[in-house]
């Protein structure tokens, strides 16, 4: 082999190759970024439309619907959904995964823009955003002090806020429970009337005298002057003189229809830390920053920023995404390092010198190192499925040095020189290496290449283990021949001592193993139909465990958190409901595992943040105490719960989603109550919940368009009159001595306190007449939404539940059948399952199972130049899963994702281990030997190897399958799998891989004497 025979004559170059290759390793994984999960490009748009005060139902007719016809023309549009609140319209189009995200948002950005003019006057200016998985707090922090809200807020936005925004890789601080300084105009109605005044006219003048505009330039021969307008008032005295009218020659100023105040904002949302008052802060780090190196930014400059609050004042640290990713990073580089240590000492023990095994030992780093190279050419991080995939790797890694190793000493053994043995064990092993790698990188190629959204997260996980194969296979070929010839010697070496007499009696048991063995293996080939047999009862016996297993798509990491959603009665004012959220903090109270509790309160929504004690402190898990408390939780009347535990990955979606689509709201709010209170009587459903929830009451005024018309009265200047007056309108802005801030006008407080306050409210008319507002109105009582749902341009209202006691899929099923024939859903209206892009991702991984098959198929079929020879190997294929499924029963951990990546990995071992059988089969029988001889000597010259691979691969995967730490829970089921895979796939490979190699011989032979007796009769 040319690789190996240039390595083993030219030993400096080959070790010059290797230090430029590990210090650049070294630099790549300094440089790599840190995050919880992959960074994926989502071609996911935004599109945001605020206009303040706007009920849902206006918003959906106004803007929604013209948002939706314009963005559904793009192409690439596979759904559009759109949520709708009071004063918030959000729409999300989701593109095929082929589009760029960039181009997608232009596009919608393009589209939003050619409608801008058939929305609202008064909608805030669209905001178009593509999606970003990373943006979401990774920090969130709780300034508490002795003082006024108002003045902690204050503090909050003119340093904590300002300061955090320097920090580099920072992207978002949103604040939460504060309030902001505005500059209120608070009209009085009836001075108003007296002096003959309209909303609009005070509106349009002030928007007129407070002003800053840009005036063009002036440009002579040599220079160019800057022009502007001017007209900024500088202290909040000074908004009383403004001019609003004249009426008959006198002045009218703000002074003598308003009061002017320099008051705070109206409060939107209240926190609380550790029960106290407190205004939270959430960091988002920038799209592909180091979620690591964000997280100790922050917490150096909030050293800094410590020292410059006031007495009294603190700020706690009530979340740091950046823990999990640490001490999840930590735990994966420790299971890999004793996965390492555990693969080197299974080494050890069979070849029984440290020549031998310092040679498999360094290709281990070399080969982990210098895969970082490509990670980061790659512009990979590392993350929870990168370094998985590092873990998964160690025992891959060293099995091409353990195969190459054992056949140079197997060559030693016959006499020849370091140098000789090193060249002709390659050289003879060396196609049987190549394709046992390359059904490795055969079976993770596919991984790489799933589409969807499950493709950009595993796209990493793929890569990286086809990266560190490649790499291991070209040590194997380079430096560990290289200095096996230099290390190794013709005389034994072996170890002495009580060590060497250990490892010398391990030997010989195990020869006298090999013996047992070859023994066992001529029997097996007398009795071949008895064997298959048992193996398929075998294997059948495994497949109807599967059931019991159940199912999750991601394993549930215990990080020692939980949220407690509770959904409050619409109408609640802010405090009412920040009351009722201390009631419900009171609950979780009584439980010692808490540390901490963070809450924020909307006027119908309470939001708790729970961090409980260390994993290693406490005796129940996560869920258990999630569960603990859901029963405390839902004897509370009047409230809807959803309790969510975090986990690496995950967001706050519950287990199962009910869609019901439609355009009539009314009769969808009635099949959704019925249907949730059917799911509520189900004992396996938990956190029964639908969207669609009744909003505060409304008065609706109708405009009377024929009395208008009559009296010269726009039906817009009714709307607007009441938008102004009792929400009240920022009509321009007052630069303070730190920032700017909003100059809102609006009713006085004690003049829009009940419904009473709407007389005495006029509008113009023609002629400059004075029309009151009951003239040309009537009152409507109705109760809006507080939420709307639209899902591809129609109604829908979600039926969401968590599951326990039973898998997800059978809930689904079971419960979409029997919603459907009793509801008996009427013409118009449908109930469907949720699309779930992560059970269509589970489909792609089953797929790419079944195109790595068939790419380990055609590797073989290449190297043995035969298509019958590779079907042994593929019978092989199915004895894996017989032990992954038992060990994933053993260690009860349920189906998933990653315990589908280890049966992935398993297709790949056991054709490894298959294919060093039959390779060195085919040898011999090329040789001249009889078939069973061939195949008995096979599998007495492959066993050590063939051991020695799977015990390191098994060895190496225990501490990940054992480890408690945090994060385990994320990677232990693939380690079960692989590890009960192994067992059973290598003691059954010995016997069943001879015994399907001798049955397709017979078929072979059979054929050919077939087609010789056709031959002859013809």
């Amino acid at each position: 082999m040319i690789l190996a025979d240039v390595s083993i004559k030219r030993p400096v170059f080959i070790t010059v190759i290797f230090v430029v290759l590990l210090v650049v390793g070294i630099l790549s994984y300094d440089r790599l970024t840190v995050n919880d999960m992959p960074q994926a490009d989502i071609p996911y748009v935004t599109v945001t439309v605020e206009q303040r005060g706007a009920s849902p139902e206006q918003l959906e007719t106004k803007v929604t619907k013209l948002v939706e016809e314009a963005a559904g023309q793009i192409s690439g549009v596979k759904h559009i959904s759109s949520t709708i609140t009071e004063g918030v319209s959000n729409t999300v189009l989701e593109f095929s995964m082929d589009k760029s995200a960039d181009v997608a948002v232009q596009e919608v950005r393009d589209k939003v823009g050619s409608i801008r003019g058939q929305l609202p006057q008064e909608v805030e200016e669209p905001v178009i955003a593509k999606f970003d998985m990373s943006a979401e707090a990774i920090f969130s922090l709780a300034v508490s002090g002795t003082g006024e809200t108002e003045e902690l807020s204050q503090l909050v936005n003119d340093v904590v806020k300002k300061g955090l925004y320097t920090v580099k890789g920072v992207g978002a601080v949103n604040i939460q429970g504060n309030t902001e300084r505005e500059i209120h105009i608070l009209l009085d109605k009836e001075k108003l009337a007296s002096f003959g005044l309209t909303t609009s006219e005070v509106v349009n003048s002030l928007q007129s005298d407070n002003l800053e505009m840009q005036g063009g330039k002036v440009t002579d021969a040599s220079t160019e002057i800057s022009l502007s307008t001017t007209s900024n008032i500088n202290k909040v005295e000074d908004f009383n003189n403004i001019l609003i009218a004249k009426r008959a020659g006198s002045e009218i100023r703000v002074r003598d229809i308003a009061e002017v105040t320099d008051g705070m904002k109206d409060r939107e949302s209240l926190c609380f830390y550790q029960g106290k008052p407190a205004i939270g802060i959430d960091i988002i780090k920038q799209s592909g920053a180091n979620t690591v190196e964000v997280s100790e930014n922050v917490k150096e400059e909030l050293a800094r920023i410590a020292g410059l609050l006031p007495e009294g004042v603190k700020v706690d640290i009530v979340r740091d995404n950046s823990q999990a990713v640490k001490d999840t990073v930590n735990n994966v580089n420790k299971t890999v390092l004793e996965g390492c240590i555990l693969a080197v000492a299974i080494i050890f023990l069979f070849l029984n010198k440290w020549q031998s095994t310092l040679t498999s030992a360094i290709s281990l780093p070399i080969s982990i190192i210098t895969t970082f190279i490509a990670m980061k050419l790659m512009n990979f991080s590392i993350n929870t499925m990168s370094m998985m995939a590092i873990s998964l790797s160690v025992g891959l890694l060293i099995d091409d040095a353990i195969v190459v190793i054992e056949n140079i000493e197997r060559h030693l053994g016959m006499g020849k020189s370091p140098f000789q043995a090193a060249q002709d064990a390659t050289s003879e092993i060396g196609l049987a290496v190549l394709a046992t790698s390359l059904s490795v990188v055969a079976v993770f190629l596919p991984v790489a290449l799933v589409s969807g959204f499950i493709g950009k997260i595993f796209i990493e996980f793929g890569l990286t283990v086809v990266f560190s194969m490649l790499v291991s296979l070209f040590v194997s070929f380079t430096l560990v021949p290289m200095m096996s010839a230099k290390l190794l010697k013709a005389e034994d070496k072996r170890e002495k001592g009580i060590i060497g007499k250990f490892l010398g009696w391990f030997n010989q048991r195990f020869d006298k193993l090999a013996g047992n063995y070859s023994q066992l293996l001529k029997v097996v080939l007398r009795h071949r139909l008895k064997t298959l047999v048992l193996v398929f009862a075998m294997f059948a016996g495994s497949i109807a465990l599967v059931p019991g297993l159940g199912f999750t798509f991601l394993p549930a990491t215990d990080l020692g958190e939980l949220t407690i959603d509770v959904g409050l009665d619409s109408g609640l004012s802010l405090k009412a409901a920040g009351q009722k959220a201390k009631n419900l903090e009171s609950i979780a109270l009584k439980y010692p595992e808490v540390r901490s509790m963070y809450t924020t309160v909307g006027k119908d929504q309470v939001s708790i943040f729970v961090k409980l004690s260390d994993k290693k402190e406490r005796k129940d898990s996560t869920r258990e105490i999630a569960e603990k408390m859901r029963n405390d939780y839902e004897k509370v009347p009047g409230i809807e719960l959803a309790i969510y535990t975090a986990s690496m990955g995950s967001g706050t979606a519950k287990d199962v989603t009910f869609n019901i689509r439609g355009n009539d709201y009314e009769q969808m709010q009635t099949i959704a109550l019925a249907a949730k209170q059917m799911l509520r009587e189900d004992p396996s459903a938990r956190d029964v919940s639908i969207s669609y929830k009744a909003g505060k009451p409304k008065l609706q005024l109708d405009v009377d368009r024929d009395q208008a018309a009559d009296l010269g009265v726009n039906p817009a200047a009714v709307g607007e009159t009441l938008n102004t007056l009792f929400d009240g309108v920022a009509v321009s802005k007052f630069n303070g001595a730190k920032d700017r801030y909003d100059v809102r006008v609006s009713l006085e407080d004690d003049q829009r306190v009940d419904l009473g306050s709407l007389s005495g409210i006029y509008v113009s008319g023609s002629n400059e007449r004075m029309v009151a507002l009951d003239q040309v109105t009537r009152k409507v009582f109705a109760t809006t939404s507080s939420t709307l749902q639209r899902y591809d341009r129609t109604g829908q209202i979600e039926l969401s539940a968590n599951v326990t006691g039973i898998s997800t899929d059978d809930f689904s099923a079971s419960n979409l059948q029997k919603l459907n024939h009793e509801l008996q859903m009427p013409k118009g209206i449908s109930l469907v399952l949720a699309d779930d892009p992560m059970g269509d991702g589970f489909i792609e991984l089953v797929i790419a199972l079944g195109m790595g098959i068939l790419f380990i198929f055609l590797v073989m079929a290449a190297q043995f130049e035969s298509f019958i020879d590779p079907v042994a190997i593929m019978f092989a294929l199915p004895l894996a899963i017989i032990g992954a499924i038992l060990g994933l029963f053993i260690a009860g951990s349920q189906l998933s994702v990653m315990s589908l990546i280890g049966v992935i990995l398993l297709m790949g071992l056991v054709a490894k281990n298959a294919i060093l059988l039959v390779d060195y089969a085919r040898q011999r029988r090329s040789e001249g030997a009889e078939i069973n001889k061939a195949l008995v000597e096979a599998g007495l010259v492959r066993l050590r190897p063939i051991v020695m691979t799977s015990l390191a691969m098994i060895f190496g995967m225990l501490p990940s399958a054992f480890t408690k730490a945090t994060g385990s829970e994320m990677y232990a089921p693939m380690a079960h799998a692989v590890i009960g895979g192994l067992i059973t796939s290598t003691i059954l490979t010995l016997f069943v891989v001879p015994v399907i190699y001798t049955l397709l011989d017979d078929c072979k032979k059979m054929f050919q004497r077939e087609s010789s007796a056709i031959v002859v009769k013809g």
